[in-house]
């Protein structure tokens, strides 16, 4: 069951972003794009409220199928990751 995007914020810290996604049924999941991930996901690298969201879309596309595919960490939640932005621009190579 997908997940569907409700909203993305960058954290106080300005370290890594929140998204909030809905779920068809129990509620919301809350979503950690790490600082790495903000930055690999283009050039120049940038860790700000302006590339989340010029890209909130694509990580909440890794989001999605990560949670679907059951990827989540130890503590049950989902994580972006560089290495799932990695693996996403290698399918899309003229997206990113």
């Amino acid at each position: 069951m997908p997940l569907k995007l409700v909203s993305g914020m960058m954290e106080a810290s300005g370290d890594e972003a929140l998204l909030i996604m809905g779920r068809d049924v129990g509620g919301d999941e809350i979503v950690l794009v790490t600082k790495e991930a903000l930055l690999d996901i283009a050039d120049p690298p940038l860790c700000n409220e302006c590339r989340l969201q010029e890209y909130v879309s694509v990580f909440s596309e890794i989001a999605s199928h990560k949670f679907d595919g059951k990827e989540l960490t130890s503590d049950g939640r989902v994580t972006v990751t560089a290495t799932d932005v990695s693996a996403w621009k290698a399918l899309h190579p003229d997206a990113a």
